[in-house]
């Protein structure tokens, strides 16, 4: 049946658009006109609302009590909902470094929840970080499962991973091939991030001409900005590579996130949430991988100090945008079309032939309604 939603205004992916009304028939995406053709279908009156793509989290270790390090399909499909609750529509589970044992698990997981018709949560595939990283930078993993990243074990990962590898993060001081490793990579369709890294200015020029496009959790894991001795960091600052930023104002302060906006551009920053499993849980005791952390006033610590993922959520790291300035389209690109971009999603905008998957927002941008493939799948 063809719905017509009436909105107050329509963010496509990149930019706000003069039309209001999104037309969808089948869970695709018909198109957009301005003003309502009342001859055809139902239309659904939300002209309060903002209407954007569903938000992308590239980067998250787990929601709502549950750890990608050690996962069901029960569990994937009982936590689908408090992604939904905060706009995002897709997510690529993140697992630290880990026995391979482990990521199998977390594919075949994947693999199961989504024959059930009622998930509804977009996983494209799975995001690596580590373990291939660097032990001097290791931050929130376990030390007992880093490896060198050779080819061999990248051949054994794709062999073995019944779902898609999307995303690799390494080191790449720690690459003795890096033209076979990226080639590999290329060939199946994986993007190799930087990160965890003490790697030089000049190691990251390389891998990112072998084919890297992204820098994990820019600042964090990484030597930091340094006058006269330049490493990844002033790489990233300096050249067309994508960042990943944790906007919590804890991972990073409010003039560091707004520096790189004006450095880098909107056009290559990805908003991640890093999430633990205590996102959207009381503080307490809980765990990232095999390491135990401690959240207190919703900041995340492993018993030494280290700052151990957050749990920060898109629609909140949107509003924290926000609140120091940036444009709302620029905070909007940031969540929907950059992360989707990189990865080769078919997500990241509103556009005639795309799934239908769309997030309601007031103007205060609350999440109000989640829809994926035309159907109402959360409302607050």
């Amino acid at each position: 049946m063809r719905k017509k939603f009436l909105v107050k205004k329509i963010f496509n992916g990149y930019s706000f658009i003069k039309d209001n009304v999104l037309v969808v028939e089948d869970g695709v995406i018909l198109g957009t006109q301005e003003g309502i053709d009342t001859s055809r279908g139902e239309i659904i009156d939300k002209r309060d609302f903002i209407l954007s793509p569903g938000f992308v989290d590239k980067h998250t270790h787990g929601i709502g009590g549950v750890d990608f390090f050690e996962v069901t399909a029960n569990d994937l499909k009982t936590i689908q909902n408090y992604y939904f609750k905060h706009g995002v529509t897709t997510i690529v589970p993140t697992i630290v470094s880990a026995p391979f044992e482990n990521i199998y698990k977390l594919a075949k997981a994947i693999k199961e929840a989504k024959k059930d018709p009622n998930f509804k949560l977009n996983i494209p595939g799975i995001f690596l970080e580590g373990p291939f990283i660097n032990p001097a930078k290791k931050g929130a993993h376990d030390e007992r499962f880093l490896q060198r990243p050779t080819v061999e074990k990248l051949e054994e990962l794709i062999s073995n991973c019944k779902e898609k590898i999307l995303d690799i993060a390494l080191a790449p001081e720690l690459l003795e091939n890096p033209v076979e490793f990226f080639s590999k990579a290329a060939e199946n369709d994986i993007n190799i991030s930087l990160g965890h890294t003490e790697s030089s200015f000049e190691q990251a020029a390389q891998a990112h001409m072998l084919g890297a496009k992204n820098i994990v959790h820019l600042f964090n894991a990484m030597p930091q900005l340094h006058h006269r001795q330049n490493s990844i960091t002033t790489y990233a600052l300096l050249s067309s590579i994508k960042v990943e930023l944790i906007c919590d104002f804890i991972h990073l302060s409010p003039e560091i996130i707004e520096l790189v906006f004006r450095l880098k551009g909107p056009e290559n920053i990805i908003l991640i949430s890093d999430s633990i499993s205590a996102t959207d849980l009381p503080d307490g005791e809980y765990s990232l991988g095999a390491l135990d952390v401690k959240v207190e006033n919703g900041i995340c610590k492993l018993a030494d100090g280290t700052i151990a993922g957050s749990t920060l959520t898109i629609d909140k790291a949107v509003k924290n945008l926000i609140k120091i300035g940036i444009r709302l389209e620029n905070a909007l690109r940031t969540a929907t079309y950059n992360p989707s971009r990189l990865l080769s999603l078919e997500s990241w905008a509103i556009k005639e032939g795309f799934r239908a998957n769309f997030v309601l927002m007031d103007e205060d941008l609350n999440v109000k309604e989640v829809y994926v493939g035309g159907e109402l799948v959360y409302k607050a």
